[in-house]
């Protein structure tokens, strides 16, 4: 039963629609109508500003820690965990407050990872800024690295659970990074 709750609560945590809400709070705009239409930092910083965009982005970091945090201490088993952490990166981008619309999952997944496995984060990060640099676009680069996510897990913690958990967060943000995919294929470039 507390599993089954840590999993709920994981969901619902990175449901909560941060950058909806502070769009509405910073701007009186739905973030879904401006912009990119993402419901995430990137596009907030871009529409609303240097200020809500860092909120945002703190804000939904925190969502994947504290989802993680809240599974660790009610639960402390290794499946419930990464299972709570895919749920609350899926939870983000698949809102169900917003109509299961949502953010790309970046910074939620970032902060899953804070707590779980940091040390990973550097690998990721240093893979997503050498993408950026050769494809010259951001939003592809992010998105291409999370295909590194399972190998880096791998290599970190030599276990398949974490490779599968690493699958799962990857094709959760993919998911949502299709559409620069296919703008990236057309031409379109953005540095930020």
């Amino acid at each position: 039963m507390t599993e089954a709750l840590s999993m709920v609560t994981a969901y619902l945590i990175g449901a909560f629609p941060t950058a909806y809400l502070l769009g509405r709070l910073f701007r009186k705009v739905d973030i879904r109508q401006i912009g990119s239409g993402n419901v995430g930092g990137m596009n907030m910083y871009r529409t609303a500003g240097i200020l809500p965009g860092l909120l945002t982005i703190l804000l939904d970091l925190a969502k994947g820690a504290l989802a993680v945090i809240l599974t660790l201490s009610l639960s402390g088993e290794l499946t419930v965990v990464l299972i709570s952490g895919g749920l609350v990166v899926l939870g983000h981008n698949y809102s169900i407050f917003l109509r299961f619309k949502g953010g790309k999952g970046l910074a939620t997944s970032l902060g899953v990872f804070l707590v779980l496995s940091s040390a990973s984060i550097l690998y990721i990060i240093l893979l997503a800024l050498a993408l950026s640099l050769i494809l010259k676009d951001i939003n592809t680069a992010f998105g291409s690295a999370t295909l590194g996510i399972p190998f880096v897990l791998y290599f970190q913690h030599q276990q398949w659970g974490w490779v599968l958990f690493g699958l799962v967060i990857a094709a959760i943000i993919i998911s949502k990074h299709l559409n620069d995919f296919q703008a990236y294929s057309q031409g379109r470039k953005k540095l930020l």
